[in-house]
């Protein structure tokens, strides 16, 4: 195990107030983390690719910090006898959140965990979209049918289809 993957120091793994801190900054780096893609689609939108920049600088910050808890969180978790899973954090909770504060962070956690996957695949989809508006602009200044799909020697798609007179042509 290298030092990444232990707790701070003053850690105990059976120690659930220990757990908890850890669970919090966790929340507030997610709670950040969807702040910034939030501000990720606004940058997308606007095509603005200097404050994109920053909001993909900032996003690798705060994924580093989450990625920091989350090892520290699986530690506590097998150094108390169950596995990182669903399973042996629930394991894991009952036995050491007699409050019920613990569960209810994590499921927290888990609830923003779920808003920053659809954030993350509705800005995949319009980078996604732009780049093939970008594709297809290319193609018909180059005089080509975006249209039309053909097919290589090895039957792949291959785009480009017939050339015809190009922008500057026409």
């Amino acid at each position: 195990m290298s030092t990444q993957d232990t707790p701070a120091p003053g850690a105990h793994a059976d120690d659930p107030k220990d757990f908890a801190v850890s669970l919090d900054r966790a929340l507030e780096c997610m709670r950040r983390l969807e702040e910034l893609m939030l501000e990720e689609l606004q940058a997308i939108e606007s095509r603005d690719p200097d404050h994109l920049q920053r909001v993909v600088d900032s996003k690798r910050e705060i994924l580093v910090r989450l990625e920091n808890e989350t090892v520290q969180q699986k530690y506590w978790v097998e150094a108390a006898g169950f596995g990182f899973t669903p399973a042996g954090i629930e394991q894991f909770l009952q036995k050491h959140d007699q409050a019920g504060q613990l569960g209810a962070r994590w499921s927290t956690l888990l609830e923003h965990t779920r808003r920053c996957n659809r954030l993350n695949a509705e800005n995949a989809r319009l980078i996604e979209r732009d780049q093939r508006r970008v594709a297809m602009m290319l193609h018909l200044l180059k005089g080509e049918d975006a249209s039309t799909t053909t097919y290589d020697p090895r039957g792949r798609t291959a785009t480009g289809g017939r050339r015809g007179r190009t922008l500057s042509q026409a």
